[in-house]
Formats: C-alpha cells, structure tokens, sequence
C-alpha cells in the first residue's frame, strides 16, 4: 500500500493507493492546530505503508514535521512530489520548471489523466489556482487569485467601517448565500457574496479564455475546500474531483517517478 499525501496552506488530504487504485480522500485541518494533534490521527501504525508520497505547499517546517513522524511511526523516508519539465503525458509551461507549485502541477497532471483531453483544473483553496491542459498535453499556464476567505479576510481586517463592526459581520459572511440572490441585506453577506462570486467570475472567464486558446471546451474540474459552493455561484458547471492533487500524485506513484529528498 501506498500512501498519498496533500499538504495545503490549510488541510492535510490523504488516501491510500491501494492496487493501483485511490481509497476516499480523508481530511484534516493542520493550520491553527497543533502539531501532536493533527500527528496522531496521520501517522497511525495500523497504516503501515510501504511507501509515502507527499505533495506539500507548506513549508519547510512541515516536511520536517512528515519526515520525522514517517520514520517514528513506519521506518520509511516519504518522497517528496516536485515540479518536473515533463510527468504524465504532460508537458510543463514554465521555462523553469520547478517554479510551478507542485500542487498546480499535479492538477495539470491529474486533469489531463481524468479527460483523456483538453482539461481545465481549478482548486478553490486558501488561495484559488487555474491550470489549462491541451489535449496533446501542453500545459497552456495558469493564474493564481486569492480564495473566497481570503478576499473576506482582507476586507474585514483593512477596512475600517466593516473591522468597527467586525464580530458581526464575521459571523455573517461565514453563511451561505440564498440561491438565485446575490444582492445581500447586511454587510457581512454582502462580502461573502461579492468575494464568492468575484471568485466564480474569475473561473468563468478563465474557462472562456481557454476555451479561445485551445479552440475547443476544455473538461472543467473543480477541487478545494470552497468548490461546492463556488460551483453554485459560476455560470460554467464544472466536474468537482475533490482529490483531484492526490490523483494526480497516484500517476506519478504508478510511474515510479517521485523520490526521496
């Protein structure tokens, strides 16, 4: 058994490769918690894998934090996925490679696996990626935005009105927005609206302009913590792959293409 990890600014996702197939995504939130807290539940011994696979966008201090608790816990050194000119069928844009975040790349890699063809990945995380894969496996390029939290943290922490009233307006723009309305009647609401749908805007366009690149409709999956409610706010209706980067991190796995650092 293998087992994948992803690693966000956020939330560790694992799941085991188990006969060339992915068990469920399972989650944990790492930011805010305290290490030995978020350990015990990963790095369990009824696991025991032969191998670890890890995609982290992190820190340093969290490889650390991986290495040593896969030595305590199974004896092994977990291998590190990094940013490559070529892995999957699928060709990087970037003239330096190893620049692309790895969980982009990933995407990219897991997209054009998932289609068969021209693919556009969206994770709606801490922050928001899209990556566009041609059929032929061209990595086209992406873009980075911030995510719908952290639009709303902005505007709550750097505008003085709203950080007056800041409590409240907190606890409002944690809901949800009414369907087919968003045009809210508080302040906190109106912010969650605005940043989600500024969010799907983006995606929406990002999906028309690839569409224009590619000279076909690409496939669109959406990953990441915010993809079930931003998929209700964009006018494009993507596929949501939830462990859309552990995907991607199994093909490298199958193709023995990720070492140890």
């Amino acid at each position: 058994m293998i087992l994948l990890l992803d690693i966000g600014n956020t939330r560790i996702k694992w799941a085991q490769l188990m006969d060339g197939s992915l068990t469920p995504q399972q989650a944990i939130l790492h930011r805010g918690v305290a290490a030995d807290t978020w350990t015990k539940q990963l790095f369990r011994e009824r696991f025991r894998p032969a191998r670890l696979l890890v995609a982290s966008v992190a820190g340093g201090d969290m490889a650390a934090t991986v290495r040593a608790e896969a030595k305590k816990a199974w004896n092994i050194v977990p291998e590190f996925a990094s940013s490559t000119g070529l892995a999957g069928g699928v060709t990087n844009a970037y003239a330096e490679p190893s620049t692309l975040g790895v969980d982009r790349w990933l995407a990219v890699i897991a997209g054009r696996d998932c289609t068969g063809g021209a693919a556009c990945a969206i994770d709606a995380g801490t922050a928001m990626t899209i990556d566009v894969v041609s059929a032929d496996g061209l990595h086209v390029g992406g873009m980075i935005l911030p995510g719908v939290q952290m639009m709303v943290d902005a505007l709550l922490q750097r505008t003085s009105d709203i950080a007056d009233n800041s409590r409240r307006s907190r606890a409002r723009a944690r809901a949800e927005p009414r369907p087919g309305n968003v045009f809210a009647s508080n302040t906190g609401q109106a912010i969650l609206n605005g940043a989600l749908l500024a969010v799907a805007a983006a995606a929406d366009r990002a999906v028309s302009e690839a569409t224009k690149t590619l000279k076909t409709a690409p496939r669109v999956l959406l990953t990441g913590g915010d993809a079930e409610r931003l998929v209700r706010m964009m006018q494009t209706k993507p596929e949501i792959v939830p462990d859309l980067v552990l995907r991607g991190l199994a093909v490298l796995a199958r193709k023995a293409v990720v070492k140890s650092r």
